[in-house]
């Protein structure tokens, strides 16, 4: 009895693992096959320009802005009251009053403020949303950070970064085909296809292997 459920145990293990094993294996065969052709896909999220395809899309995203919370005022007020006259037996005063304070702006936070696609292709990231749509263009990039799950990309022709969270998943997935589309973009997508066909080698070598 107790073998049996050992031997399903393992069975179930094997399994997971051989799971996890193939789709890496598909996803960076993918990724070489696209990095060798140079060509990704068309998609009714964007409309191309000439010579433009796609090479990832990532959906349920939501960009990601900073807005500040509600502010507060400190402080007080003083001032001196004035007799003016009377009206009816009581006495009428005119005060003038004088406030003392400033105000306080509230604190900064992440807010998400749109939900949406973000489309990377060999020429830009573009973010397509609901209230938004944001286009960074790869001959402007500045700076590309993954982590956290959330990409922030800026440009030379935007103060403010674009963020596009996605949850921290897809992290490894993202960053692969961000570089993917930059490699095709800046024309050194054969470089980038070596580096993934010694991690496919890699891989290969450590094929899970049923006990």
């Amino acid at each position: 009895m107790f073998e049996k459920h050992k031997e399903k145990k393992a069975e179930k293990e094997y399994e997971s693992e051989l799971a996890a094993w193939q789709s890496q294996h598909d996803e960076l065969t993918s990724v070489l096959q696209a990095a060798k052709s140079r060509q990704g896909y068309e998609s009714s999220d964007l409309v191309l320009k000439p010579g433009e395809s796609i090479f990832a899309t990532v959906a349920n995203a939501s960009l990601i802005e900073e807005r500040r919370g509600p502010g507060t005022y400190t402080g007080g007020s003083t001032g001196v009251s004035i007799p003016i006259g009377s009206v009816g037996g009581r006495s009428v005063r005119y005060r003038v009053g004088a406030t003392r304070g400033h105000y306080v702006q509230g604190t900064p936070h992440p807010e998400a403020v749109d939900q949406g696609v973000l489309v990377m292709t060999n020429q830009r990231a573009v973010w397509v949303g609901g209230k938004k749509t944001i286009e960074c263009l790869f001959p402007k990039l500045v700076n590309a950070t993954v982590g956290n799950g959330e990409l922030a990309l800026s440009v030379s022709n935007r103060e403010k970064v674009t963020r596009v969270h996605y949850g921290p998943q897809l992290d490894a997935w993202v960053h692969l085909r961000l570089t993917l589309a930059l490699s095709v973009f800046r024309g050194d997508a054969d470089q980038f296809g070596e580096q993934i066909q010694d991690q496919l080698n890699e891989l290969e070598a450590k094929r899970p292997v049923h006990a």
